[in-house]
């Protein structure tokens, strides 16, 4: 077997290219069974086809593939994975030892299939920035969220939260001027509390297997008036670049020997409640643009006086930092709600200082986002990470 082949073939490159067949075998097994897998690669000789996949019976849902038994005369197909028999669908019907369907010759163990049906809801990105930065940080900043609105698909949905000592919810439907509802950032608000003062969603939830036509009204009925915080690219696109345009530096006064009062865990306390709110089991993504330590509120890294330092590695493994487990304890409850709605959380850093990743990387390892630490959002990393 050309595993070498089969690697540019599928995109995909296990750390071991056989597995164990018993618990003694796995054991000895120093590199952990894993694969690492290329996403958008690129198969010109194996074109995507144009219908639906066929699986097996729920709950196995396994789909169609080049491993599995075919019996051709009585139109049945056996599952590798759990066995059971199931009956190729009706549009099957000339199938046979020599007219077979691409999902069951060889070259197509990694297949596309282009679905006829869309999404009943859109792609969703909650842009979260941090406005205690220095003024040409944040220009460049603004810079690169403008450009990515270009970017996105004209019928993507977009929201803004801004924070500093403060965390605001700008309110992008409404048109005749800016506006926005404030939170403080030393408090944490549950999922309920910021229903209410928004006035959005009805506690409706996607059930999976439904109707489209069933989905698209529990979607209209959850995201009732919250499409005054998200709205489609195309229909917001000026009011959102004019409020980045004159966004400005948090107007909180830092004393000399303090730090910003940085409120980050009240933002993506917000920004997660609105999403899993509005859209459950809906392509959703949160994007963090910090640009230090959270300083006040839940989630705080470290206190706002400079003469309290930075927690080290030490004080991690010692246990004697007072705020790291309060903190990773609130962030990994806000990555269980983001997954728990489908949704991912994006982490960009752009600090020389540590801005307390460690305690927030459960947010990016649960719910298969992305963490990118720059020195700078500036730099030309940032911007080709971003976009």
């Amino acid at each position: 077997m050309d595993f070498e082949a089969i690697e540019d073939q599928d995109g995909i490159r296990c750390s071991w290219n056989v597995l164990p067949n018993t618990r003694i075998e796995a054991t000895r097994c120093v590199v952990p069974v894993s694969a690492l897998y290329t996403v958008l690669k690129d198969r010109p000789n194996v074109p995507p086809v144009m219908y639906e996949p066929v699986t097996c019976k729920a709950p196995c849902r396994a789909v169609l593939n080049p491993y599995c038994q075919i019996d051709v005369r009585g139109k049945l197909w056996i599952c590798p994975f759990c066995l059971q028999r199931n009956q190729f669908p009706p549009h099957y019907r000339d199938i046979a030892a020599h007219n077979l369907p691409p999902e069951l010759h060889q070259q197509y163990t990694t297949i596309e299939y282009t679905m006829a049906r869309q999404s009943p809801v859109p792609p969703v990105f909650m842009f979260v920035v941090d406005t205690c930065l220095e003024e040409d940080e944040l220009k460049a900043l603004k810079d690169s969220l403008i450009l990515a609105l270009s970017l996105l698909p004209p019928n993507a949905l977009v929201g803004l939260i801004t924070y500093g000592t403060m965390v605001q919810l700008h309110e992008l439907g409404y048109q005749d001027c800016a506006k926005s509802y404030v939170f403080r950032g030393s408090k944490d608000y549950n999922v309920k509390q910021i229903q209410e003062m928004l006035g959005i969603g009805s506690g409706v939830r996607n059930q999976p297997g439904a109707a489209q036509q069933q989905q698209q009204q529990h979607i209209a009925q959850q995201t009732y008036g919250a499409d005054r915080f998200v709205q489609p690219v195309e229909q917001c696109e000026f009011t959102l670049t004019s409020i980045l345009e004159q966004l400005q530096r948090d107007p909180w006064p830092v004393a000399n020997d303090r730090r910003p009062l940085r409120s980050s865990g009240a933002a993506m306390a917000v920004a997660v409640g609105v999403l899993e709110t509005a859209f459950p089991n809906a392509g959703g993504r949160v994007m963090l643009f910090c640009g230090g330590p959270a300083t006040q509120g839940p989630g705080m890294v470290v206190g706002p006086e400079l003469k309290e330092p930075m927690r080290s590695h030490h004080d991690i493994e010692k246990e004697s930092d007072r705020h790291y487990r309060k903190a990773v304890k609130f962030y990994e409850g806000l990555a269980k709600r983001a997954a728990g709605a489908g949704h991912a959380v994006d982490i960009f850093s752009g600090c020389l200082d540590q801005v307390g990743l460690a305690e927030m990387k459960s947010l990016v390892n649960w719910t298969g986002g992305h963490m990118v630490l720059t020195d700078s959002f500036v730099t030309a990393i940032f911007k080709q990470s971003f976009q």
